[in-house]
């Protein structure tokens, strides 16, 4: 395990943790327009659809508090290589990083094809 520079690391956590903070508010407001749909249309296939957002809603709250949490994990790591490393980290938390870095791409694609599956839900039922 042989140390690079800190430069090498692809990760741009600020933008990252405040993108994925961005995701849970909406969430919420989400879920809280499905509560006025319910409200306001209770039929059948109006409720196989809200069932379905509410799941697909929740699955995606849960990945991203996991993802946040393995962000904040590897910042930490980061942290302690730099210290021990006088300003370098390991080839590992550099790979570490990479793969946060496709967790992120990948998070923000499925959030979105979501949330465009969830707006066309909308303008039909409202």
């Amino acid at each position: 395990m042989q140390p690079t520079s800190i430069k090498k690391g692809t990760g741009n956590y600020g933008e990252w943790k405040s993108t994925l903070s961005f995701y849970k508010d909406e969430l919420v407001i989400f879920k809280n327009r499905l509560t006025e749909i319910v409200q306001k249309n209770n039929g059948k296939e109006i409720m196989q659809q809200v069932e379905h957002f509410e799941n697909q809603f929740l699955v995606q709250s849960e990945k991203i508090d996991i993802l946040q949490h393995d962000i904040n994990v590897h910042l930490n790591t980061m942290a302690q290589d730099v210290q021990q490393h006088a300003g370098h980290i390991s080839t590992a938390a550099l790979a570490e990083d990479s793969k946060l870095r496709e967790q992120f791409e990948s998070e923000s694609r499925i959030y979105e094809a979501l949330k465009t599956e969830f707006m066309q839900f909308l303008s039909k039922v409202m």
